[in-house]
């Protein structure tokens, strides 16, 4: 009850705002208010297709070395984009008086790790229906069959290598498999052929400062994937990342596809 009377509240204030026209420049009010209004524009929404998106698409084309791949990934992150891995703040699990960052196991499609790893025949059906549905996202694109069955490939490979790399829920039941904290200089060492002094710095942690590894080994796997990952599969892969995390927000053919698969 409290949830939906909240929900209500909500709607109502957004309502409101995008009805006012003449709220101050700049404000609270008028960038609420212009947001909602834009969202519920569905006649906007439908002309503009995937043109919004046209920038960052335009940003993962020119991608050429390791270090342009290392600010894409941390601008999809930024984006809200699941791409490779996550980066986020905890609270320390051995002092709850210090907060800190944490970088932790991600980058996939499917819901965990288990989804991409067992045998039944559900899971190898659904496996199937999650290469289909990512093909059908890259016709949605523009691409042509052959190049979308192609991707999805790529994307489907590079997803299995990280969660093949990946803990299970059950063993991330257990705080102690959680906790790395670690110096940027030990981190490095751990997954040396990503940048993490430049990245962690972009990202608006301190050289100084400690983070928390969750998961070690996930990092040795992507750091291994950064050296023998073709580019050109990257680039495929973080298209994929962001039109997935894009496309609720996007034309009906897109919200609709998204839909009838998760």
């Amino acid at each position: 009850i409290l949830n939906e009377s909240n929900r209500d509240k909500l709607h109502q204030i957004l309502e409101e705002a995008a009805k006012k026209t003449d709220a101050p420049k700049g404000s609270v009010e008028q960038k609420i208010g212009d947001y909602y209004a834009a969202c519920m524009d569905e006649s906007a929404i439908e002309a503009a297709g995937v043109k919004p998106l046209s920038s960052e698409f335009d940003r993962i084309a020119k991608i050429h070395d390791a270090a342009s791949l290392r600010a894409e990934i941390l601008h999809l992150q930024s984006y809200g984009a699941n791409a490779v891995f996550n980066l986020d703040s905890t609270q320390d699990f051995k002092n709850s008086t210090e907060v800190t960052g944490e970088i932790d196991q991600g980058g996939l499609g499917l819901p965990d790790r288990d989804y991409y790893t067992r045998d039944d025949a559900k899971s190898q059906k659904l496996r199937e229906q999650y290469v289909a549905h990512v093909q059908k996202m890259f016709e949605l694109l523009g691409d042509d069959t052959a190049r979308a069955a192609a991707e999805a490939k790529t994307v489907m490979e590079i997803e299995t290598r990280l969660a093949k790399a990946s803990l299970t829920n059950v063993e991330r039941r257990d705080p102690e498999k959680l906790y790395h904290r670690m110096k940027v200089a030990e981190v490095r060492a751990l997954a040396p052929q990503f940048a993490w002094t430049s990245y962690l710095g972009e990202a608006g942690l301190t050289p100084r400062a400690e983070i928390n590894v969750a998961t070690p080994e996930f990092f040795k796997e992507v750091s291994q994937m950064l050296d023998s990952v073709p580019l050109a599969d990257w680039k495929t892969y973080l298209r994929w990342t962001l039109i997935d995390a894009s496309a609720p927000r996007l034309s009906a053919k897109f919200v609709d596809e998204d839909f009838d698969f998760n």
